[in-house]
Protein backbone atom coordinates (compact mmCIF):
# COMPACT_ATOMS: atom_id res chain seq x y z
CA UNK A 1 0.00 0.00 0.00
CA UNK A 2 1.40 3.52 -0.79
CA UNK A 3 1.86 5.64 1.81
CA UNK A 4 -0.22 8.96 1.88
CA UNK A 5 2.90 10.95 1.26
CA UNK A 6 3.79 8.86 -2.36
CA UNK A 7 -0.26 9.41 -3.06
CA UNK A 8 0.28 13.59 -2.71
CA UNK A 9 3.64 12.76 -5.05
CA UNK A 10 1.91 11.48 -7.40
CA UNK A 11 -1.19 13.57 -6.92
CA UNK A 12 1.00 16.39 -7.36
CA UNK A 13 2.61 15.25 -10.88
CA UNK A 14 -1.29 14.53 -12.13
CA UNK A 15 -2.18 17.89 -11.36
CA UNK A 16 0.90 19.50 -13.00
CA UNK A 17 -0.29 18.18 -15.59
CA UNK A 18 -3.62 19.58 -16.55
CA UNK A 19 -3.72 22.31 -19.12
CA UNK A 20 -3.62 25.94 -17.69
CA UNK A 21 -6.88 28.12 -18.74
CA UNK A 22 -7.03 29.61 -15.17
CA UNK A 23 -9.98 29.93 -13.31
CA UNK A 24 -12.93 29.03 -14.74
CA UNK A 25 -16.84 28.91 -14.13
CA UNK A 26 -16.37 32.26 -11.30
CA UNK A 27 -20.04 33.13 -11.22
CA UNK A 28 -20.23 36.78 -10.08
CA UNK A 29 -18.94 36.61 -6.77
CA UNK A 30 -22.22 35.64 -4.00
CA UNK A 31 -21.47 35.04 -0.54
CA UNK A 32 -25.28 33.37 -0.86
CA UNK A 33 -23.80 31.41 -3.66
CA UNK A 34 -20.94 29.97 -1.27
CA UNK A 35 -22.60 28.94 1.71
CA UNK A 36 -21.76 24.89 1.13
CA UNK A 37 -18.38 23.97 -0.45
CA UNK A 38 -16.26 20.97 -1.23
CA UNK A 39 -12.80 21.22 -2.01
CA UNK A 40 -11.05 18.25 -4.18
CA UNK A 41 -7.36 19.57 -3.32
CA UNK A 42 -5.44 19.92 -0.04
CA UNK A 43 -4.20 23.34 -1.13
CA UNK A 44 -8.16 24.69 -1.89
CA UNK A 45 -9.41 22.66 1.78
CA UNK A 46 -6.54 24.93 3.65
CA UNK A 47 -7.18 27.81 1.34
CA UNK A 48 -11.10 28.12 2.41
CA UNK A 49 -9.67 27.31 6.22
CA UNK A 50 -7.26 29.96 5.51
CA UNK A 51 -10.12 32.40 4.14
CA UNK A 52 -11.93 31.92 7.31
CA UNK A 53 -14.53 29.93 5.29
CA UNK A 54 -14.41 26.28 7.08
CA UNK A 55 -17.84 26.45 8.63
CA UNK A 56 -18.94 26.50 4.95
CA UNK A 57 -16.89 23.57 3.96
CA UNK A 58 -19.17 20.42 3.64
CA UNK A 59 -16.83 17.73 2.16
CA UNK A 60 -13.06 17.34 1.02
CA UNK A 61 -11.17 15.07 -1.17
CA UNK A 62 -9.30 12.02 0.81
CA UNK A 63 -5.68 13.45 0.78
CA UNK A 64 -6.66 16.86 3.05
CA UNK A 65 -5.11 16.88 6.11
CA UNK A 66 -5.00 20.65 7.77
CA UNK A 67 -6.53 21.81 9.19
CA UNK A 68 -7.36 19.29 11.74
CA UNK A 69 -11.15 20.03 11.70
CA UNK A 70 -11.11 18.19 8.51
CA UNK A 71 -10.75 15.13 9.65
CA UNK A 72 -14.35 15.35 10.38
CA UNK A 73 -15.52 16.47 7.22
CA UNK A 74 -16.93 13.61 5.23
CA UNK A 75 -14.17 12.32 2.06
CA UNK A 76 -15.38 12.36 -1.12
CA UNK A 77 -12.26 10.60 -3.30
CA UNK A 78 -9.37 12.30 -4.98
CA UNK A 79 -8.50 13.08 -8.20
CA UNK A 80 -8.15 9.73 -9.61
CA UNK A 81 -11.57 8.60 -7.48
CA UNK A 82 -13.70 11.27 -7.25
CA UNK A 83 -17.49 9.74 -5.38
CA UNK A 84 -19.73 11.39 -7.77
CA UNK A 85 -22.65 10.23 -5.80
CA UNK A 86 -21.69 11.25 -2.41
CA UNK A 87 -20.81 14.98 -3.73
CA UNK A 88 -24.22 15.21 -5.00
CA UNK A 89 -25.63 14.40 -2.05
CA UNK A 90 -23.73 16.57 0.33
CA UNK A 91 -26.15 19.40 -1.80
CA UNK A 92 -23.14 21.44 -2.33
CA UNK A 93 -23.72 25.11 -4.33
CA UNK A 94 -19.70 25.12 -4.71
CA UNK A 95 -16.41 22.75 -5.94
CA UNK A 96 -13.45 24.07 -5.92
CA UNK A 97 -11.63 21.97 -8.15
CA UNK A 98 -7.73 22.12 -9.81
CA UNK A 99 -7.72 22.11 -13.64
CA UNK A 100 -7.01 18.30 -13.91
CA UNK A 101 -10.16 18.04 -12.35
CA UNK A 102 -12.33 20.13 -15.22
CA UNK A 103 -13.88 16.83 -16.06
CA UNK A 104 -15.26 16.51 -13.35
CA UNK A 105 -16.42 19.85 -12.63
CA UNK A 106 -18.81 19.17 -15.94
CA UNK A 107 -20.22 16.40 -14.58
CA UNK A 108 -21.14 18.40 -11.32
CA UNK A 109 -22.73 21.18 -13.83
CA UNK A 110 -25.10 18.89 -15.08
CA UNK A 111 -26.57 18.22 -11.18
CA UNK A 112 -26.65 21.55 -10.87
CA UNK A 113 -23.34 22.17 -8.69
CA UNK A 114 -20.98 25.19 -9.87
CA UNK A 115 -17.60 24.86 -9.79
CA UNK A 116 -14.30 27.08 -9.58
CA UNK A 117 -11.02 25.55 -11.59
CA UNK A 118 -8.60 27.35 -9.34
CA UNK A 119 -4.49 26.68 -10.95
CA UNK A 120 -1.76 26.02 -8.28
CA UNK A 121 1.63 25.25 -10.25
CA UNK A 122 3.34 28.83 -9.92
CA UNK A 123 3.61 30.99 -6.95
CA UNK A 124 1.70 33.50 -8.51
CA UNK A 125 -1.08 30.79 -9.51
CA UNK A 126 -1.27 30.20 -5.51
CA UNK A 127 -0.98 34.06 -4.29
CA UNK A 128 -4.26 34.48 -7.14
CA UNK A 129 -6.19 31.45 -5.39
CA UNK A 130 -6.80 33.24 -2.49
CA UNK A 131 -8.18 36.24 -4.12
CA UNK A 132 -10.02 34.44 -6.19
CA UNK A 133 -11.74 31.94 -3.67
CA UNK A 134 -12.10 34.95 -1.51
CA UNK A 135 -13.71 37.09 -3.91
CA UNK A 136 -16.16 34.19 -5.15
CA UNK A 137 -17.24 33.52 -1.36
CA UNK A 138 -17.82 36.87 -1.13
CA UNK A 139 -15.04 37.77 1.48
CA UNK A 140 -12.61 39.78 -0.79
CA UNK A 141 -10.77 41.36 2.24
CA UNK A 142 -9.68 37.79 3.96
CA UNK A 143 -7.97 37.48 0.37
CA UNK A 144 -6.14 40.26 0.18
CA UNK A 145 -4.99 40.27 4.05
CA UNK A 146 -3.88 36.07 3.54
CA UNK A 147 -2.05 37.18 0.20
CA UNK A 148 -0.15 40.00 1.73
CA UNK A 149 0.95 37.98 4.51
CA UNK A 150 1.94 35.01 2.19
CA UNK A 151 3.81 37.44 -0.05
CA UNK A 152 5.48 39.24 3.07
CA UNK A 153 6.69 35.61 4.60
CA UNK A 154 7.66 34.50 0.35
CA UNK A 155 10.08 37.30 0.33
CA UNK A 156 13.75 36.74 -1.64
CA UNK A 157 15.82 35.60 1.42
CA UNK A 158 19.07 34.34 -0.27
CA UNK A 159 21.77 31.62 0.97
CA UNK A 160 25.19 31.66 0.56
CA UNK A 161 26.97 30.23 -2.11
CA UNK A 162 24.03 29.64 -5.16
CA UNK A 163 24.65 25.99 -3.68
CA UNK A 164 23.08 23.48 -7.05
CA UNK A 165 19.88 21.86 -5.31
CA UNK A 166 17.99 18.26 -6.38
CA UNK A 167 14.91 18.59 -4.57
CA UNK A 168 13.58 14.85 -4.81
CA UNK A 169 9.65 14.68 -4.69
CA UNK A 170 9.16 11.08 -4.69
CA UNK A 171 10.89 7.71 -4.73
CA UNK A 172 10.51 4.41 -3.20
CA UNK A 173 11.75 3.92 0.00
CA UNK A 174 15.10 1.82 0.21
CA UNK A 175 16.97 2.44 -2.82
CA UNK A 176 17.39 5.16 -5.68
CA UNK A 177 15.18 4.15 -8.38
CA UNK A 178 11.61 5.60 -9.93
CA UNK A 179 13.10 9.05 -8.58
CA UNK A 180 10.98 12.43 -9.38
CA UNK A 181 12.12 15.76 -8.82
CA UNK A 182 10.97 19.42 -9.19
CA UNK A 183 11.91 20.81 -12.57
CA UNK A 184 11.45 24.17 -14.11
CA UNK A 185 8.49 25.91 -13.33
CA UNK A 186 7.15 24.58 -10.38
CA UNK A 187 6.71 26.64 -7.30
CA UNK A 188 9.31 24.44 -5.61
CA UNK A 189 11.72 25.60 -8.32
CA UNK A 190 10.51 29.28 -7.83
CA UNK A 191 11.02 29.10 -4.22
CA UNK A 192 14.78 27.86 -4.98
CA UNK A 193 15.45 30.97 -6.74
CA UNK A 194 14.24 32.81 -3.92
CA UNK A 195 16.30 31.60 -1.58
CA UNK A 196 19.24 32.64 -4.19
CA UNK A 197 19.69 28.39 -4.86
CA UNK A 198 20.64 26.44 -8.52
CA UNK A 199 17.80 24.01 -9.31
CA UNK A 200 19.95 20.92 -10.70
CA UNK A 201 17.34 19.75 -13.21
CA UNK A 202 16.12 23.53 -14.42
CA UNK A 203 16.14 22.56 -17.39
CA UNK A 204 14.49 19.23 -17.33
CA UNK A 205 11.95 18.85 -20.37
CA UNK A 206 8.94 18.85 -18.16
CA UNK A 207 8.08 19.86 -14.71
CA UNK A 208 8.31 16.74 -12.46
CA UNK A 209 10.66 14.45 -14.18
CA UNK A 210 11.20 10.93 -13.61
CA UNK A 211 15.50 11.03 -13.49
CA UNK A 212 18.02 7.74 -13.32
CA UNK A 213 21.33 7.73 -10.95
CA UNK A 214 23.34 8.63 -14.34
CA UNK A 215 21.54 11.95 -14.39
CA UNK A 216 22.07 12.62 -11.12
CA UNK A 217 25.44 12.04 -10.97
CA UNK A 218 25.92 14.09 -14.19
CA UNK A 219 24.07 17.24 -12.64
CA UNK A 220 26.70 17.43 -9.65
CA UNK A 221 24.15 18.55 -6.57
CA UNK A 222 25.40 20.69 -3.70
CA UNK A 223 22.59 19.16 -2.17
CA UNK A 224 19.99 16.52 -1.85
CA UNK A 225 16.57 17.12 -0.50
CA UNK A 226 13.61 14.49 0.03
CA UNK A 227 10.31 16.31 0.46
CA UNK A 228 8.15 13.97 1.98
CA UNK A 229 4.46 14.58 2.64
CA UNK A 230 3.98 12.05 5.45
CA UNK A 231 5.57 13.22 9.06
CA UNK A 232 8.90 11.21 9.25
CA UNK A 233 10.09 9.99 12.84
CA UNK A 234 14.06 10.47 12.49
CA UNK A 235 14.80 7.11 12.55
CA UNK A 236 13.17 6.73 8.98
CA UNK A 237 14.13 10.00 7.87
CA UNK A 238 18.15 8.49 8.76
CA UNK A 239 17.36 5.85 6.37
CA UNK A 240 16.33 7.83 3.62
CA UNK A 241 19.36 9.44 3.92
CA UNK A 242 21.67 6.50 3.82
CA UNK A 243 19.56 5.75 0.65
CA UNK A 244 22.01 8.07 -0.92
CA UNK A 245 25.29 6.08 -0.37
CA UNK A 246 24.65 4.12 -3.44
CA UNK A 247 26.29 7.65 -4.88
CA UNK A 248 29.62 8.08 -3.18
CA UNK A 249 30.59 10.46 -5.91
CA UNK A 250 28.34 12.92 -5.73
CA UNK A 251 29.23 16.07 -3.74
CA UNK A 252 25.84 15.98 -1.63
CA UNK A 253 26.06 12.60 -0.71
CA UNK A 254 30.11 12.87 -0.16
CA UNK A 255 30.22 15.93 1.81
CA UNK A 256 26.85 14.99 4.50
CA UNK A 257 24.35 17.42 2.70
CA UNK A 258 21.69 14.97 2.16
CA UNK A 259 18.78 16.32 4.05
CA UNK A 260 15.05 15.69 4.78
CA UNK A 261 11.85 17.90 5.12
CA UNK A 262 9.17 16.09 6.23
CA UNK A 263 5.50 17.23 7.34
CA UNK A 264 1.53 17.37 6.59
CA UNK A 265 2.68 20.78 4.81
CA UNK A 266 5.52 19.63 2.48
CA UNK A 267 4.26 19.70 -1.37
CA UNK A 268 1.13 21.21 -0.75
CA UNK A 269 0.71 24.59 -2.67
CA UNK A 270 -1.37 26.34 -0.21
CA UNK A 271 -1.38 29.22 2.65
CA UNK A 272 1.07 26.89 4.76
CA UNK A 273 3.96 27.07 2.33
CA UNK A 274 5.65 29.76 3.86
CA UNK A 275 6.76 26.75 6.84
CA UNK A 276 8.00 25.08 4.29
CA UNK A 277 10.17 27.80 2.45
CA UNK A 278 11.74 28.49 6.28
CA UNK A 279 12.39 24.89 6.50
CA UNK A 280 14.15 24.64 2.92
CA UNK A 281 16.19 27.74 3.62
CA UNK A 282 17.46 26.16 7.03
CA UNK A 283 17.99 22.68 5.00
CA UNK A 284 19.86 24.96 2.61
CA UNK A 285 22.75 26.02 5.39
CA UNK A 286 20.29 29.21 6.19
CA UNK A 287 19.56 30.44 9.45
CA UNK A 288 16.04 29.36 8.54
Amino acid sequence: MRSRGALLAILLLALSAGCRKGEERAAAPSEASCRRVIALAPNLSETLFALGLGARVVGVDDYSHWPPEVEKLPRLGGLFNPNLERIVSLQPDLALLVPSERDLGEKLHRFGVDSLIVSNETLADIERSFHTVADRCGVPEAGERLAAQWRQDLRPDPVAGAPRVLLSTGRPAGRLADLVVAGPGTFLDELLQRLGAVNAFADAPIRYPEVGMEEIVARAPDVVIELRADPLSPEVAGRLVEDWKALPQVTAVREGRVKVISGSHVLIPGPRLPQFYRELRKALGGAG
